[in-house]
Order: structure tokens, then C-alpha cells, then sequence
């Protein structure tokens, strides 16, 4: 049987190796046959756009201008070097008279540098922090530097991290202002941090060991006089989340600090004894927002409960740098008038 199939496929193949007729495949039986005077050769038209247009419509990117010019008067055209510099030749302006400059407060002017300007520090009240956004990759990280009112001292803040214990320790540290720095701009922008004490003024969390935990300071603002200096130190996990924000005041004469814990007792006995709630069951915090403008020796601070729907306002409180008294200005008003004593830089952003 083997031999027989061999034979008849060798057969096969001598016809088809003479010319012979052809096995049609039985899937092309029904096709018809093509004319060739019939078939029409169509050319792909070119694309008019050019290699950058396409690129950009590609990716969503909206057309180039372009720029035409019509009209032009040739009659206009300089031809010799002489009537060039006829037509490039200044002409007289009229008279007129330039306003000058009426600015409220001095610190408002903008100065030669323009990518900077001086402002008050702590403007709007109580918003700065520290951005703890690139601590991981770089390590540490620094807040601005702040001037006193009397620009005879500046103080900034720096933070560090241990990626051991993912935990964070912060420092403060204080620069006397060189006498011939005349303007707040000069001596925020020409003074070097090597000119300060490597020893800190303040530091929180350098002498303890927590997983997780983090710890920074931030400078809120200087006291009118400039004698001192509040600080928000803040504790929390993850750097993320804060547990609890406190007041530091540091005083430059005696060259100690003091941290401000009578107010939360004060918020904690208030919500206890006159609507029957203990915050100690809560989430809830402090956020200083400054020096009181109708009593410098206090400062100003919200507090806030956290539940489920939206924060609880726990009203608007004060306490003296001394910690002798701390008052509630409002139960439901944040309305407080907030005294800014100390200048910093401002960055002046230009957009096209």
C-alpha cells in the first residue's frame, strides 16, 4: 500500500514538472477572474503637513502660530547705510510729566531683584509650614529665614531625617543681622547661614528614639519688640499625620524657651465643665495663627475638634509668652486681629 501511494505522488509530480495540467485549489474555484484593463490605480495623496505638525497633532498639542506679513511698503525700506541710520535716528518725545510712586508701606516696593520681593512673614496668619514633601530623597530640609521687625535678627528652622527609624528631629537657629545690611531686602537676601551659631536656640526630637515618629518646628512669627520669637512644633506619624501642635516662645534676652501646654489644659477644662465634653475622648488640635495685635504679649490660636462629618470649632483662644493667663476671645467667631511683625521673601512668579 505504501509503495502504491509513492508511486501515484511521484506521477503527480512529473505532470506538474512538464507543464501539465495543474491541481486547482478547490478555495479558489469561485473566484472571478480579474480584468486588468478594468483595475484603476488610485496614488496615495500626500500628506501637506509638515513633520512638526503632525507630531504635534499627535500628541494633542495645539497648531504653531504663524506669522504673516502683508503689506509691507517697500518705499519704506532703508537701501544705503545713509538713510538707515536717517530712519534709525531718535525721534524728540513729547513733554510729559511721570507720576511718582505712592506706596502705603515701604515694604510693599518691589525691589531690583525680580524674581524676589519682601513681605510680611506671617501672611496670610498661620499658614506656613515646613514642606516635608522631599525629606526622604534629600535627607533635610529648611523653612525660609524670618526677619525680626528691628532687621537685627534673622531665625530659620531645619528638619532631619533617619531612615533607620523613619523619624524626623528639628532645630531652630538664630543669625545676627550684619549692621550694614540697611533695608529688610539686603539682609534677607545677603545674609549666609554660615554667619549664625551651629548650636541650635531650640530642638525637639534629637534626644529620643520613636519608630515613625515625627517631629518639626516652624517659625510663626517675632513679638513686636523683636525680643522673641513663637515657634508651632508639631508631633505626629508617618509625616503625615499630627497628633498635636504646641507653642514654643523663645526669648532672645534670656536665651531660653518655654513651651505654651496651660492653653490645652485651658480648651480641655473649658469643653468639660460647660457642655459636658472631654476632648481627651477626641481628635482634636490647636493652630496658632500669631501675635495678638491689641495685646502684644499673646498670642493668638484656633482649635478644632475632628469628627466624622467636619471639624468642630472649639473657639478662638489667647495666652501671654509668660503662660500667666489664657483668655477665649470667641466660642464661635475666628474674627481675630493678628499683629505681622516679621519680613520675609516672597518669589515672583512670571508666566508667558
Amino acid at each position: 500500500m505504501k509503495k502504491s501511494l509513492i508511486i501515484i505522488y511521484l506521477i503527480c509530480m512529473c505532470q506538474t514538472a512538464f507543464g501539465k495540467e495543474q491541481v486547482i485549489d478547490p478555495l479558489y474555484l469561485d473566484s472571478p477572474v480579474l480584468d486588468a484593463s478594468k483595475i484603476e490605480i488610485k496614488e496615495k495623496p500626500q500628506d501637506p503637513r509638515t513633520i512638526n505638525e503632525k507630531l504635534r497633532e499627535k500628541l494633542h498639542l495645539p497648531p504653531t502660530k504663524k506669522v504673516y506679513y502683508h503689506n509691507i511698503n517697500k518705499s519704506n525700506v532703508p537701501i544705503t547705510q545713509e538713510e538707515y541710520y536717517k530712519l534709525a535716528a531718535d525721534k524728540k518725545r513729547k513733554d510729559f510729566k511721570i507720576p511718582e510712586p505712592n506706596f502705603e508701606n515701604p515694604e510693599d516696593i518691589i525691589l531690583p531683584d525680580s524674581h524676589y520681593r519682601v513681605v510680611r512673614y506671617n501672611n496670610p496668619p498661620g499658614q506656613r509650614n515646613i514642606d516635608l514633601s522631599k525629606i526622604i530623597k534629600e535627607r533635610t530640609v529648611s523653612s525660609a529665614g524670618i526677619l525680626s521687625p528691628d532687621k537685627t535678627k534673622m531665625v530659620y528652622t531645619k528638619c532631619f531625617f533617619y531612615p533607620k527609624f523613619y523619624q524626623t528631629s528639628s532645630s531652630a537657629y538664630y543669625i545676627p543681622v550684619n549692621s550694614k545690611y540697611n533695608d529688610a531686602y539686603d539682609a534677607l537676601y545677603m545674609t549666609n547661614v554660615m554667619e549664625g551659631d551651629t548650636k541650635p536656640i531650640i530642638s525637639t526630637g534629637v534626644d529620643e528614639t520613636q519608630q515613625n515618629q515625627f517631629k518639626t518646628l516652624f517659625p510663626i512669627d517675632f513679638s513686636k519688640d523683636g525680643s522673641k520669637i513663637a515657634f508651632k512644633e508639631k508631633i505626629g506619624s508617618n509625616l503625615e499625620e499630627t497628633w498635636q501642635t504646641n507653642i514654643i516662645i523663645y526669648d532672645f534676652e534670656s536665651q531660653s524657651y518655654k513651651r505654651l501646654m496651660a492653653v490645652r489644659e485651658a480648651i480641655i477644662y473649658y469643653w468639660r465643665q460647660n457642655k459636658q465634653i472631654d476632648l481627651k475622648d477626641y481628635m482634636w488640635d490647636i493652630f496658632p495663627i500669631g501675635w495678638d495685635k491689641n495685646n502684644p504679649d499673646n498670642i493668638i490660636v484656633y482649635a478644632y475638634a475632628f469628627t466624622k462629618e467636619r471639624p468642630l470649632f472649639l473657639g478662638t483662644w489667647s495666652i501671654d509668652f509668660e503662660e500667666t493667663q489664657t483668655n477665649l476671645i470667641s466660642i464661635d467667631s475666628t474674627d481675630a486681629q493678628i499683629d505681622l511683625n516679621g519680613f520675609g521673601l516672597k518669589e515672583i512668579k512670571f508666566e508667558n
